[in-house]
């Protein structure tokens, strides 16, 4: 264990301290780095040096050197951020080592559009994941955002901004590319386009972008279907497709209204996890399991500035259809009589009990919010407005025989499991914050946030072999209301050097519990946690703006945790509870340099150093855990480098070699291994390397990602008698890249 309570205070100040003292240094400015401005404060567009809160930007730039088209390509770059991974448009983000059961903990947005995940059943995982192509920036906000952003913006906030269309010229681009993974026999390639018409010059415009990509995946299913007819090569491949068309009006300097529609299907032809016990880089299954998506959404904002501030109004309906396979064989076969040896490596009864747990899952979320931000002429400002989401999920779980090639059999003999449940979520809340310019160099910040939620859920045993009649409708409904703090205090130390000091409270919703449908007993459902964070800040230039830096602390309490646990301790049926407590104490530095000395040549990187550990506890209902264990999925330390050479040989043309380095520290899949199902993961590194010619509109790329083939473990997930089931990263992948523009 990390002992960092007050070691990482310390070392913060120390940053703090070696920012004053480096102020007086002798380079002089050439080589500056450019500003970067982001609209996290929902404030309009304000530099991320001056925002007090802790953010990491990657601009469009930095997407398209690294070739950042998913969450993953991004996700070990940003210091405090960790992932549990179950495949294409399953993952599970965490930030600051907010993770249990229960909904998600960071609030996931695309332009406007409400993409938080939504699994209760496993804290968020189905995180959909949109390709990043066109992208303006991507914006992690750290740290809880609940005034702002409400509902799961407890560890923080994720904002994916694309680029909007231009009315003053036609314009637009095409990248293609394609690569070799190692242990693959298939090979990954991509395709896609940006066009940009003005329709009215310099009031309306269209932007349009398409793609398609194909990751070639590199785990083989040694079985499948009758005594191994269906083995396959690469399962784990990912096969996504989409578009998206944005409209701009702009009818005066003054007002803007944005349009824009997504769309985008991904598909997958099995899991995405390996069993070490059975060999490497392969998985043993009998049937059919793929994943299947297909998402839409929609989103209108408006935006006008008057004399004395901005008005901004946001719409947007989100829905996305997945179906989800894992395969049931074994478990079939012991529920059968098989025992044991259901779970050994070859098994020729295994054959006789083919069967696949499928789960349909339909959600929509429609949200509005409307907001008014102040520019008065005044040491007060305000930002604030009203938010209303609805949101319905409607939620299968199957579990089906499948005939001797693998495949579903959709008749009652062969349905074993068959359970619907609806949800209904709807949320009404009111968020303010007042900021007041003590002095030119100190302002201070209050804010809160007013929120009422209602929950009105439907479930119901269907027909199978067991229960030839549908069981009753079992309804369930809840409703909570609360209020949520903020407070901050911003010190402008120098003219590049800020500080800040700020409180802030996080939430996530409660929820209903699924009844026990074989009785039609229903349970409690559980309600909000709550987390209070204390953090102190820095950020400074350097050096004439050759050194960026900046430093941040920070302590949660995190209460009444939501958990998974057994409804009674005389049964087995699990249901998910407010109980326990967990202490985070954490430290996050990064930095970016452009030294003048060293022309041509850019650096930077960060760290993170982080205690999360439970300090109460319930056995029952906290998945095990007792006070001292560590939260499960989140690593004591990480770090991000990079290191960059550009070198420029006329008007638009240059060469750049890039290498990024990340480190993953090892964490844990449970809280302990009392169930045998612990599995270690983590303790990796990985390296990229790319080099990019630009030559007037052409551009050419050469990358290697994970050049060493380091095969480190990202997520693990036991089951009963099965418990080697883990994610490894993406093997080493080479590639080339060749785009235009016009």
């Amino acid at each position: 264990m990390i002992d960092i309570r007050s070691g990482g205070l310390m070392l913060a100040l120390g940053a703090v301290s070696f920012a004053a003292h480096a102020q007086t240094g002798e380079l002089q400015g050439a080589g500056a780095l450019e500003e970067v401005m982001v609209t996290a404060s929902k404030r309009g567009d304000v530099s991320i040096m001056d925002v007090p809160m802790t953010i990491q930007a990657i601009g469009a730039d930095e997407l398209e050197k690294r070739g950042i088209v998913q969450f993953e390509d991004y996700a070990r770059s940003v210091s405090g951020l960790s992932f549990q991974d179950q495949g294409p448009g399953d993952k599970k983000i965490v930030l600051r080592g907010l993770q249990s059961k229960g909904a998600a903990t960071v609030g996931v947005y695309f332009d406007d559009i409400v993409v938080t995940a939504a699994n209760r059943q496993d804290g968020g995982g189905r995180q959909p994941d949109i390709y990043l192509v066109d992208m303006e920036r991507i914006e992690v906000l750290k740290g809880p955002q609940a005034t702002l952003y409400g509902a799961s913006s407890m560890g923080g906030t994720i904002r994916m901004i694309t680029n909007k269309p231009d009315a003053s010229q036609v314009s637009g681009e095409f990248n293609t590319g394609y690569g070799l993974t190692s242990g693959s026999d298939d090979s990954s390639w991509h395709v896609n386009g940006v066009l940009n018409v003005p329709i009215v010059q310099d009031e309306l415009a269209v932007r349009a972008v398409a793609y398609t990509s194909y990751r070639a995946g590199f785990i083989d299913d040694l079985l499948g279907g009758d005594d191994g007819s269906l083995a396959q090569d690469d399962v784990n491949n990912q096969d996504t497709s989409g578009g998206r068309v944005a409209l701009r009006w702009t009818p005066s300097d003054a007002t803007t209204v944005d349009l824009l529609w997504i769309t985008q299907e991904t598909t997958s032809d099995g899991p995405p996890w390996m069993q070490p016990s059975f060999g490497d880089n392969v998985q043993q299954n009998f049937t059919i399991n793929p994943w299947e998506e297909d998402l839409d959404a929609f989103n209108l904002s408006a935006q006008t500035t008057v004399s004395h501030g901005t008005f901004n109004f946001a719409a947007s309906y989100f829905e996305r259809d997945i179906l989800y396979g894992f395969p049931a064989t074994r478990e079939l076969c012991s529920l059968f009589g098989g025992g044991a040896a259901c779970f050994e490596p070859e098994n020729e009864t295994l054959y006789d009990n083919q069967g696949t747990l499928q789960q349909p899952q339909n959600r929509s979320i429609t949200a509005v919010e409307a907001r008014y931000s102040s520019s008065w002429d005044s040491p007060f400002q305000v930002v604030g407005g009203l938010f209303y989401q609805f949101e319905e999920n409607d939620f299968s779980s199957l579990v089906i025989g499948t005939d001797r090639q693998g495949r579903p059999i959709y008749q009652q003999e062969k349905i074993f499991v068959n359970r619907l449940v609806n949800n209904e979520i709807e949320q009404y809340a009111a968020f303010g914050e007042l900021s007041y310019d003590m002095t030119d160099r100190v302002t201070v910040t209050v804010g809160a946030r007013v929120f009422d939620i209602s929950i009105d859920e439907v479930g119901q045993n269907l027909e199978t072999v067991f229960r030839p009649v549908a069981a009753d409708p079992v309804p369930t409904s809840s409703s909570e209301s609360d209020t949520l703090f903020k407070a901050n205090i911003a010190y402008a130390a120098t003219d590049n050097l800020n500080l800040y000091g700020t409180f802030s409270q996080g939430y996530r919703s409660g929820g209903n519990n699924e009844p026990d449908f074989n009785n039609n007993e229903t349970f409690p459902p559980f309600g909000s946690d709550a987390l209070d964070s204390y953090e102190i800040g820095a950020k400074g230039r350097l050096l004439d703006g050759q050194l960026t830096f900046d430093a941040a602390a920070y302590f949660m309490e995190w209460d009444d945790i939501q958990a998974r646990g057994l409804a009674t301790p005389d049964t087995n049926f699990l249901v998910i509870k407010n109980v326990g407590k967990a202490e985070i104490t954490g430290l996050e530095v990064g930095f970016a340099a452009y030294p003048a000395q060293l022309e041509n040549f850019s650096f930077g990187g960060n760290f993170t150093i982080m205690d999360a550990e439970l300090v109460e506890s319930d056995p029952l209902a906290t998945g095990g855990g007792d006070d001292g264990d560590r939260i499960p999925d989140v690593p004591e330390f990480s770090a991000y480098l990079f290191a960059e050479y550009v070198k420029s040989f006329g008007a638009d043309h240059d060469l750049s070699a890039r290498v990024d380095y990340s480190y993953t520290g090892d964490s844990y899949s449970t809280f302990n291994d009392l169930d045998g199902l612990l599995v270690e993961q983590g303790d990796y590194s990985l390296v990229n390397l790319s080099a990019t010619l630009n030559y007037g509109n052409y551009r050419f790329r050469l990358y290697g990602n994970n050049i060493f083939d380091e095969d480190g473990i990202i997520s693990g997930f036991g089951l009963p008698r099965r418990p080697d089931q883990v994610i490894p990263v993406w093997r080493r992948t080479l590639g080339v890249e060749f785009g235009m523009r016009f």
